[in-house]
């Protein structure tokens, strides 16, 4: 399959956020909120994802320690995918025309948080067609409530070809 999105240059992903920018303390990413409630994950019938990549990014984030009450694989029965602000769920949509996403983006997470308590109440991954490894897992970090960490080979680098699989400060501390 030939992508016409080129990955070379990639950014990993944007976010949009209310939420502004906090500065980097210590040697981890910053983190813009918490879910209060544990959300669910429901991949978008149009969602360029298979069952097995949104598995196995459901799974790295669990084994560091974050909650989901469930993942709903195209199964939307609350119509949560077409809700501008589904609140409690983290859904996984393909991009659309309507968004402007740039060129060389992959993809774009989308979350709002309450900045009285800083607590995450939901979130939109939007996803371009032939996305490669890490990009997903990348943007379920977004979806955490995880900023970009410009650190080589970090999972939340801001550029797709810098990032990797290093964790470190992604583990959930109120375990």
């Amino acid at each position: 399959m030939v992508s016409l999105f080129p990955i070379t240059t990639s950014d990993a992903s944007e976010y949009v956020t209310n939420y502004d920018r906090i500065n980097v303390i210590g040697n981890a990413p910053p983190r813009a909120g918490i879910w209060k409630r544990t959300p669910t994950v429901v991949v978008c019938e149009d969602a360029p994802i298979t069952k097995e990549q949104v598995t196995a990014a459901v799974s790295l984030w669990k084994s560091l320690g974050h909650n989901f009450f469930r993942t709903q694989y195209k199964y939307d029965p609350l119509h949560k995918c077409k809700q501008k602000k589904p609140v409690g769920y983290i859904t996984i949509r393909l991009v659309t025309q309507e968004l402007a996403l740039d060129e060389d983006s992959l993809a774009e997470t989308h979350f709002y948080i309450d900045n009285t308590s800083r607590a995450v109440e939901h979130a939109i991954i939007y996803i371009k067609l032939g996305i490669p490894e890490t990009v997903l897992e990348h943007e379920l970090g977004h979806a955490l409530g995880f900023l970009h960490f410009n650190k080589i080979n970090h999972l939340m680098n801001s550029k797709w070809t810098q990032g990797g699989w290093d964790t470190k400060g992604l583990a959930n501390k109120r375990r």
